[in-house]
């Protein structure tokens, strides 16, 4: 089940305000300019904060990630919900519902 912070499964999710990120390699780092709390993200996880910039709901990313990934589906989905926790958790997403 979603957070709070990252609404119901249908919303758009999108970067907080307070946060900036650099691809660094394959990977990348989000920092939460609030706290100064660093992020490193895999390939797959900067792909995901990629996409999110463009507001995307969970549905949208995982298929993306499906696409340009090879994973299996299960794997992809349960990687993206724990890293969208994780995120919400730092602060470093927001979530608007559809509409």
């Amino acid at each position: 089940m979603p957070s709070d912070r990252t609404g119901a499964p249908d919303a758009i999710l999108r970067h907080s305000a307070d946060a900036v990120s650099n691809r660094l390699g394959d990977g990348g780092v989000v920092v939460n300019l609030r706290t100064n709390r660093i992020f490193e993200l895999n390939a797959t996880g900067m792909r995901a904060w990629e996409l999110i910039a463009h507001g995307r709901t969970r549905a949208e990313l995982a298929h993306q990630l499906e696409a340009e990934f090879d994973a299996a589906p299960g794997r992809v989905r349960a990687e993206l919900e724990q890293l969208i926790a994780d995120l919400a958790g730092e602060g470093l997403v927001d979530a608007n519902p559809r509409g």
